[in-house]
């Protein structure tokens, strides 16, 4: 090897250990396993997976337990834990939840129709849930109880033609400043948004392709303004074309960012400014409100949150990685 090649390999190497982060993986099931919904409270994040069942890792042990062994459900996509209750959300057109209470599990159902769940967000005593279109119409439901509860909203979400919601990560729905914001996707895609528990509603269309596969998959608000919206075609994991868009103005219009993401993106989270992304290639992140796009770790990836000042990604076979947080 000449002297130009070798300066040229150091000169990567170098590069790829500047902006690469190292993670630290721990399994928390069997190889088997993997989990679209993921949540953290106090040293345990909890994680629902494609095998129905509920689980609680420790970070502090680096211990994993199920919840609800006696009672599982079929495939798993979202889950939210407040305090000593934790709720998962099945995807299989059964219409059921698992609710899980001081340690004892239990089936719920918010309806009885055939529905195929995509998404739930709860904050406090307030929730929102809602599922692919039926007759046109998206399944909306509220809770005020904690999820023990749930009615239909007030005021139909009318789907367009082609229109659902992607389950992928858990994080087509969100909670921000008293505002449930929902993202969709398919041959059309949008943004929607009610400050008032579904009564009213407002949409905005996302430019994202219009197509099956693709469009919205997750959304996040750094506050009632500025947020980011990511997505693309899950067929194609590699295209960076219209995977991920910025709004600066609530959601009224969304424009593409400089620096993309690097493919297809399932989820987005934003932590103290910085956004973190991930997909099938791999997580990126951005310091500058979605401007632009770094590169943080290659691998596969399903959803992500936040705990203890570490970022928490939920990875392939079981497993669970953790990373530096980015300033």
């Amino acid at each position: 090897m000449n002297t130009k090649s070798i300066s040229t390999l150091v000169f990567v190497i170098f590069s790829l250990l500047c902006t690469a982060s190292f993670a630290q993986f721990h399994h928390y099931a069997d190889s088997r396993t993997h989990s679209r919904g993921i949540a953290g409270f106090k040293n345990s994040i909890y994680l629902s997976a494609n095998t129905g069942l509920v689980y609680e890792y420790n970070i502090k042990t680096n211990k994993s337990r199920c919840l609800n062994l006696n009672s599982p459900l079929r495939e798993l996509r979202d889950i939210d834990v407040n305090g000593q209750k934790v709720i998962a959300m099945q995807s299989s057109n059964s219409s059921q939840l698992t609710y899980i209470l001081n340690g004892a599990a239990m089936r719920m159902s918010a309806d009885y129709k055939d529905i195929f769940y995509d998404g739930m967000a709860l904050y406090a005593l307030k929730g929102m849930l809602y599922g692919d279109p039926v007759d046109g119409v998206f399944p909306v439901y509220v809770t005020t109880s904690g999820g023990i509860k749930w009615e239909p909203v007030k005021t139909p979400l009318v789907a367009l033609e082609g229109e659902y919601g992607f389950s992928a990560s858990g994080t087509s729905i969100i909670y921000k400043d008293e505002i449930f914001m929902i993202v969709t996707g398919g041959e059309s895609s949008r943004f929607i948004k009610t400050e008032d528990l579904g009564k009213t509603w407002t949409s905005t269309l996302l430019p994202f392709e219009s197509k099956a596969s693709s469009g919205a998959y997750s959304i996040a608000m750094k506050n009632k303004l500025e947020g980011v919206v990511v997505g693309g075609n899950y067929k194609k994991p590699d295209d960076a074309e219209k995977n991920c868009f910025v709004t600066t103005d609530g959601g009224k219009t969304w424009k593409a960012p400089n620096t993309k993401p690097r493919g297809y993106r399932s989820c987005v989270i934003e932590h103290n400014g910085v956004y973190y992304t991930c997909g099938t290639t791999g997580i990126d992140y951005s310091l500058d409100n979605g401007l632009n796009w770094s590169p943080l770790t290659s691998g596969k990836f399903y959803t992500l949150t936040v705990l203890k000042n570490k970022l928490f990604a939920s990875a392939t076979e079981g497993r669970i990685a953790k990373f530096k947080l980015k300033k």
